[in-house]
């Protein structure tokens, strides 16, 4: 189901998670207001998986990933609650990048609130997420 559509960016919910997709660089503003849209739903709707597919926007900017660790990740805890997981699907070089500057345990993170790992391979991510749904249902 479709839930918010603007040029750069789709926010659809499928099988039991909240799907965002970014089809090309954007400003801030932008790629901020798919996200709140998806986080409105998941409130409403307790969702508690996210796959947000950034392929084709390259590494996020510092300003676009502080807004996320400032911002939204905490407003998931407060308002969500424990277990919620967060893959990032990034594009080659870029999960290639992320590995030299932090390796590969860098590239996930884990508390009891939201549990994030980073993909350059939606299908493995997708499969990740189903295998976190399974262990909790």
């Amino acid at each position: 189901m479709e839930l918010f559509k603007s040029d750069t960016c789709t926010v659809d919910y499928v099988e039991d998670r909240l799907m965002v997709q970014y089809n090309r660089t954007m400003q801030a503003e932008e790629f901020r207001e798919g996200l709140l849209e998806a986080f409105r739903f998941a409130m409403k709707h307790h969702v508690k998986q996210w796959l947000f597919d950034l392929r084709n926007i390259g590494k996020l900017s510092e300003e676009e990933e502080t807004w996320l660790q400032v911002q939204l990740f905490p407003q998931i805890m407060m308002h969500l609650g424990t277990g919620n997981h967060v893959a990032l699907v990034v594009d080659e070089n870029c999960y290639h990048d992320m590995i030299k500057e932090s390796g590969l345990l860098g590239l996930k993170s884990y508390n009891s609130f939201i549990i994030i790992n980073t993909f350059c391979d939606i299908q493995d991510a997708i499969n990740w997420l189903d295998h976190r749904q399974s262990e909790c249902a």
